[in-house]
């Protein structure tokens, strides 16, 4: 009798594994946080410069009081 399908040596659970690990490793959902961050901050600073100023960047330039 001949097969048709070679049989999984390790299981089904195994190989699906061995798939998943073959693609490497799946991005962060913090990624997309930062590159939306980064976004937003670009944006700002570009704003900021058309109007002719510069977009604060220390808690001293912003009149934070400790």
């Amino acid at each position: 009798m001949t097969r048709t399908m070679p049989v999984p040596s390790n299981g089904l659970y195994d190989e699906m594994e061995d798939d998943d690990n073959r693609w490497g490793p799946e991005p962060d959902e913090t990624d997309a946080f930062h590159r939306l961050v980064r976004h937003l901050v670009a944006d700002g600073d570009s704003r900021a410069a058309k109007a002719g100023r510069r977009a604060r960047r220390t808690l001293a330039q912003m009149g934070a009081v400790r």
